[in-house]
């Protein structure tokens, strides 16, 4: 039986899929173009869309009609329809709270190149079944998706927009995957959370991250219940 661990990250994680097609592209002024897609995923200003020539073109904007205006990098060709671009790709971590914390903080890398992060969480049950079940097991599994915020120069409606919103595309992107994986048995409910500042909270009012960082974003709790394999190697 594979470790639920691999099979998270090999036939979900794996398989989020960061391509995004543009519908509509305007004309190339100062250098800055508007696109707009079926679906914007997690895209968020400050981060960055790879075009079909690895060229990456800032997010400036996107405004109340999901339309996004994409700073042109030196060298890349302007952006029309049809074309694909990719998103920003998750990061994966797993583990307790203060073994990932640990993990998120050795990379010592900047807070970029962490985010977004989709982190599932240590202390799993799992409850298996017999031999005549086509049913392998029921794992239960908590996820959060996670963004990083300022609170010095943002208010908790940004953290919303900016974070939060997001992450619930990323939610509903790996949601997808599972529905549409033939090993995972289709569910039928999960419970979320949405997340302004992801910390614990105390009485006082004082607020501790979890993880070293000021993030915002989802918590996603699922039962996945993973179909048996009859296949053998011997």
């Amino acid at each position: 039986m594979r470790d639920i661990y691999d099979l998270v990250q090999d036939e979900i994680f794996n398989k989020i899929n960061i391509n995004i097609e543009v519908i509509n592209a305007s004309i190339l002024t100062n250098g800055v173009q508007i696109v707009s897609f079926c679906s914007n995923k997690w895209l968020r200003v400050g981060q960055f869309l790879t075009d079909s020539n690895n060229k990456q073109w800032k997010i400036i904007l996107i405004d109340s009609n999901g339309n996004v205006s994409i700073k042109k990098p030196q060298g890349a060709t302007d952006v029309k329809s049809l074309d694909v671009l990719k998103v920003i790709s998750p990061k994966f971590l797993f583990g307790t709270h203060i073994s990932a914390n640990n993990e998120y903080t050795l990379k010592q890398r900047k807070t970029n190149d962490l985010l977004p992060l989709i982190w599932l969480v240590e202390n799993i049950r799992e409850k298996e079944y017999g031999r005549d079940s086509s049913i392998e097991r029921d794992s239960n599994l908590r996820f959060f998706f996670l963004d990083d915020i300022d609170p010095k120069n943002q208010l908790n409606e940004d953290f919303r927009k900016n974070a939060v919103t997001p992450m619930l595309a990323l939610k509903d992107e790996f949601l997808n995957v599972i529905q549409n994986n033939s090993i995972f048995v289709p569910y039928t409910s999960v419970d979320i959370r949405t997340i302004t500042r992801f910390g614990n909270e105390k009485e006082s009012g004082a607020f501790e991250n979890i993880l070293n960082d000021n993030l915002s974003g989802v918590e996603l709790n699922i039962t996945l219940n993973v179909y048996r394999n009859n296949k053998c190697n011997c």
